[in-house]
């Protein structure tokens, strides 16, 4: 018997947020509309699945949510980090009428295994969180999926750089998820490592659901084999309970963690206490765009007023912004998926918009402003031999590592520290 007394407060926010995307449609059921979906890990990622979900809503309040004469109608989907709830909701998406784009969320797996059925059915998709690295690589000229988003392949230099040069690691242990995110980092940073002159593969895997037990023994294994750092792959609940077991440890064995950035697309900080991270050092990969940067453009100040405007009193300083890099890059992907649809217009023909979009993204004619930067041809046509990032409008340059600040809030490192 469903008990209403059972639901928690978030659960009962999930189900609204996966509602709430419905009701426009009565409101607009007459004139012209257009889909733009959103397929992510609600139930277990909600804070990073809302925080694209807000870059993409305060971009498209920026015009009204109305473009070429169509009003955008945002729908939320939850595929629970299922690689087949995914695939059956694109084939929800595909099968619209009116959907002209999808939104990724956070988890890899979903879009690695589903590459080739998302482009052979030309489900145009847009990843604004999501770095496995072989997303973008579909091997043909019709490609589409673009991302605006960490890339592992580009991200393993810049975490593994730190870790060497920044860190002084002479021996360190990768400690990685067992997931096909997992694997694109064990190529992208044992790869790395080599060309480095390592030679030894220090590789530890642990499961999604991980517990005390399994951490503490991952990390018996590291620190017995004379690991001087921890190279950390794995989303937010996993990593914050490999962390709380470091912090258990005695503190000549708390090694350094470098992690990447699936730690900040959860609650992480829900697990770990803000007040225990300064007993450990910790920093991890982040775009270098953060509302707490000490210079923030005239843009950035207009949207984040636009999102305390926006968040019913929740939001009132930038930490307060949960998985915050979800929102900058949703925000920015927006902008320039509207960029787009202006160059391309819209005919009412919905694959035939999807097709046009495409092209537009490819060969984008005018700049488009964002908050990490400016993006002049953020794409253009792929191909494996010559052109492997052209559907990246982020690279090595726009990587940042980071920390978390004393109340939890995401601090990107000054140049010199990087």
């Amino acid at each position: 018997m469903f008990r209403i007394a059972c639901i928690s407060y978030r659960s009962i926010i999930r189900i609204v947020l996966t509602l709430f995307p419905l009701m426009p449609l009565v409101l607009y059921a007459e004139g012209n509309v257009i889909h733009i979906y959103h397929d992510a890990d609600v139930t277990h990622h909600f804070e990073s699945s809302d925080a694209i979900r807000k870059g993409i809503e305060v971009a498209l309040n920026e015009i009204d949510s109305e473009i070429e004469g169509y009003k955008v109608v945002y729908k939320q989907l939850d595929h629970r980090g299922n690689v087949v709830r995914s695939k059956n909701n694109y084939s929800l998406f595909i099968n619209d009428p009116k959907a002209l784009v999808v939104y990724s969320g956070l988890s890899s797996p979903p879009l690695i295994k589903n590459r080739g059925f998302i482009n052979e059915n030309r489900a145009l998709t847009l990843v604004p969180w999501a770095a496995g690295g072989t997303i973008t690589r579909y091997p043909s000229q019709s490609n589409w999926i673009f991302r605006l988003s960490i890339d592992d392949t580009q991200a393993a230099s810049v975490i593994l750089d730190f870790v060497l040069n920044r860190k002084r690691c002479k021996k360190p242990h990768l400690v990685i998820e067992d997931s096909p995110w997992g694997d694109s980092n064990v190529v992208s940073l044992t790869q790395y490592l080599v060309d480095k002159g390592f030679t030894g593969k220090a590789v530890h895997r642990f499961s999604w659901g991980t517990g005390s037990l399994g951490a503490g023994e991952l990390l018996r294994n590291v620190i017995g084999a004379n690991g001087d750092c921890m190279v950390l792959v794995g989303n937010s609940v996993e990593s914050a309970v490999i962390i709380n077991e470091l912090i258990k440890l005695p503190s000549e064995q708390r090694i350094p963690v470098i992690s990447h950035w699936g730690l900040t697309g959860g609650n992480f900080l829900e697990i770990v206490p803000a007040s225990d991270l300064n007993k450990i050092d910790l920093s991890f990969i982040q775009t270098c765009f953060a509302f707490t940067n000490p210079h923030q453009s005239h843009l950035a100040k207009k949207v984040f007023e636009q999102v305390k405007e926006h968040s019913d009193g929740l939001i009132d300083k930038p930490g307060d912004l949960k998985s915050a890099v979800g929102f900058i890059h949703a925000y920015d992907l927006t902008r320039v998926l509207i960029q787009a649809i202006r160059q391309a217009g819209l005919s009412g023909e919905i694959e035939s918009d999807r097709a046009a979009i495409r092209t537009a993204l490819e060969n984008l004619q005018h700049p488009v402003e964002g908050l990490i930067k400016t993006y002049t041809r953020p794409f253009s046509v792929f191909d494996e031999e010559s052109n492997v990032n052209a559907h990246e409008a982020l690279h090595r340059d726009d990587y940042c590592m980071a920390s978390f600040g004393s109340m939890g809030e995401v601090v990107i490192f000054p140049p010199r520290e990087q």
